[in-house]
Formats: structure tokens, sequence, C-alpha cells
């Protein structure tokens, strides 16, 4: 998955730097074909002007100025109608990705830290495990990389989810936003187990959308690619999950 922290506006909206360096670019390029264009034309025509009538402009020359004339406009027609299929595809995507806002969404990630949302002091992640481990204990970080709580997380084989409820060891209710977590877990041996991957929850409070017909979901302080779920719930489909509790 592709989790990373952010500050988006609310609703629904549009991913302003890159389409903005996309359209300046685009009117740039039309504004410059159009010159050409135009240019063509008063060219053609002086020529046609001011030629000698004893020795007209050749044939030839006449016809493969008219092709030159003809491709330049048709790479106007061509700029214009890309930049019509872009705006309707973003606009397509904007509309589809409010389908999302209210629902929860799952991401995967093989690295740790991995990111996840506390929201309305809650949130729920989970890890995948390659075999059974003894003992598993899972850490969580601000934002700023200080250690906020850590707790006992599942040991069976395969897929784990907790819910944490926000808090600290000393009981404190942590402020909603972005957080990152890790896992150490070993086996009966003592030996390390490492997780094939991350999960998080989160519910989309938001949806942006890029110029090249990309969705980004936002959930308070985090945007996640719509590329990268792999789940989409209803908070009465989501998985279950055992409740934290928080020890440091």
């Amino acid at each position: 998955m592709t989790i990373s922290a952010t500050t988006p506006t609310s609703g629904s909206s549009s991913s302003s730097s890159s389409s903005s360096s996309s359209s300046s670019s685009s009117s740039s390029s039309s504004a410059a074909l159009g010159l050409d264009f135009t240019q063509y034309l008063k060219i053609l025509t002086t020529q046609l002007q001011n030629q000698d009538p004893t020795n007209a402009t050749d044939p030839n020359q006449y016809t493969q100025e008219l092709v030159t004339m003809e491709s330049v406009q048709q790479q106007i027609n061509t700029d214009t109608d890309l930049k019509s299929l872009v705006s309707a595809e973003s606009a397509n995507a904007l509309a589809t990705g409010v389908g999302y806002i209210g629902n929860y969404v799952e991401s995967a990630t093989s690295s740790s830290p991995a990111d996840f949302s506390l929201q309305s002091s809650s949130a729920e992640i989970g890890y995948t495990l390659p075999s059974a481990a003894a003992s598993s204990t899972v850490t969580v970080y601000d934002s700023s990389g200080n250690q906020v709580a850590s707790f006992a997380g599942g040991t069976s084989s395969g897929t784990n989810y907790i819910t944490w409820n926000g808090t600290d060891a000393s009981g404190n209710t942590l402020s909603d936003g972005s957080y990152s977590f890790v896992v150490t877990a070993t086996d009966s041996s003592g030996k390390t187990i490492t997780p094939t991957d991350y999960l998080a929850l989160a519910k989309v409070t938001g949806v942006q959308s890029n110029s090249n017909g990309t969705l980004n979901l936002i959930a308070d302080g985090l945007s996640v690619s719509s590329s990268a779920i792999d789940a989409v719930y209803t908070s009465t489909t989501k998985p279950a999950s055992t409740t934290a509790v928080v020890t440091g």
C-alpha cells in the first residue's frame, strides 16, 4: 500500500499542484499550436498575394504547405480532445470515489513502521504472521516518531487484527491523527518472526482526484491511493479484532 501523512482539504477536491501544473502546460501547448496555425495562414496568404503571375508558386510546394497546415490543425484538435477526456475521466473517478466516504478501506504494506489513522479514539490495525508465535508486541508511535503505547498482539499464524482505543500507558487519551506501528514477534525458541505485511483500516472522510484520473482517499490525517486498497468494509462487516490492553 501507499499510505502517507498529508494535510488534505476536507470533502472532495482536486489535487491542486499536479492539476495546476498540467493545466498550465496544456494551455501553453495549445497557445503555441494556435500561433503556429495562424502563422501558416498569414504566410500562405501573403505568398499567394505576392506571387509573380508569370512565375506562380510551385503547386507541389503549395500542396506541401497545405499538408503541413492541416497537420498543425490536427495537433490542435487532438490536444483539445485529450484535455476533454482527462477532465471527464477525473470527474468520473471523483464521482466513483464519493461512494467510499463513510466506509472503511483496508490497505497493506510490507514495510514497517506502518502508518494508520486514529479516528474518534479508535483504530483497527493488523499484521500477518507466516507461522504461529509465542508472543508478539505492537508498539505505536506518533507522527514525530515518539513511542506512545505498546500492547500484546495476536500470535496466530495468518492475519491478526487488533483495535486500539488511542490511550497511552497512563490512560491518557491521545489526539486523533496520524500514527504508525511496528510488530515484534518471537516463537517458542525466541527466534524472531517477521510479519509478511501490515494492515490498516481507515474510515474514509474525503476524496481527492488527481489529474491522471486516480484517487486519493482521505482518512483524517492520512491519504491512501485507491490503487492500494485491498478491501472495503462497512461498520458492520469489518474484520473481527481483539481489543488492545496498553501496557507501555
